[in-house]
């Protein structure tokens, strides 16, 4: 059984994207896909297994798990792991910060195309 969180009816605002020239297309997925991620700290009650990631954003051996979300001000909450897995861990962080970052030769962080929601426990199985 998965764990469902309430769901707001509609993102509030657009997000700016400095880099979406760069990369090509959207750094988030459509509103659908947006108003389907619950709000910050809506799923506190859930165990971190079992919470539901909706989106992966990833540059290099970085990979970012978004689990909440603030549309009012795109913060989300979810799992880090900049590459260094006994490291890794559950925070909050910023989404316009993340889409403006720039490494190298033009690298940007991308969002997983086809990503599926599921429970952290798949994304831990990955690896």
């Amino acid at each position: 059984m998965l764990a469902v969180a309430v769901q707001r009816p509609a993102v509030s605002a657009a997000m700016r994207e400095v880099n979406r020239e760069r990369r090509g297309h959207a750094f988030l997925p459509g509103w659908d896909a947006l108003t389907a991620i619950p709000l910050l700290r809506a799923t506190e009650h859930v165990p971190p297994a079992q919470k539901i990631i909706h989106l992966h954003f990833f540059i290099g051996a970085c990979d970012w798990y978004v689990a909440e979300l603030e549309d009012d001000t795109w913060e989300a909450f979810g799992y880090a792991n900049l590459g260094d897995p006994q490291n890794a861990e559950w925070g909050y962080f910023s989404l316009p910060e993340l889409e403006a970052v720039v490494v190298g030769a033009g690298f940007v962080v991308e969002q997983e195309l086809g990503w599926v929601a599921q429970r952290f426990s798949a994304v831990e199985r990955r690896g």
